[in-house]
């Protein structure tokens, strides 16, 4: 499943797995209990803090690069506000298509990934 992701309100931030050749995948599950691999492909940079156990979604949201912010940036990079290479990284970010996935905790887990593209599959609920 590619497009619009679903609402992950309220839902979990399960962990994740650092693959082979910028490849992430990151596990979700909704408030219904259905259960998802997030497949991040091309990851650049990836910002997670506060990961705790039992991490509870408010908001999880894709952007495109055209939404991309300086700000984005900054967080992604651990850069000051007024650090030069922000703008000339988020000219290249935005020229190489990078997409966000914004993590926006209730409790835990909350960070930014830079990556290209993205894909959603079921898995298997856990016991």
């Amino acid at each position: 499943m590619t497009g619009k992701l679903p609402n992950f309100h309220d839902g979990f931030f399960d962990g994740l797995w650092l693959g082979p050749n910028k490849l992430v995948h990151v596990f979700l599950t909704a408030t219904d209990r259905t259960a998802f691999i997030l497949e991040l492909e091309g990851v650049t940079r990836l910002a997670l803090t506060e990961v705790r156990q039992g991490n509870i979604i408010f908001d999880l949201a894709v952007r495109t690069a055209d939404t991309l912010t300086a700000t984005d940036i900054q967080y992604a990079y651990g850069m000051d506000a007024d650090s030069p290479l922000v703008s000339k990284t988020l000219a290249t970010a935005k020229n190489d298509q990078l997409q966000v996935l914004e993590i926006n905790p209730s409790y835990g887990a909350e960070g930014i990934v830079l990556f290209k593209t993205w894909k959603l599959t079921p898995r298997l609920p856990q016991p």
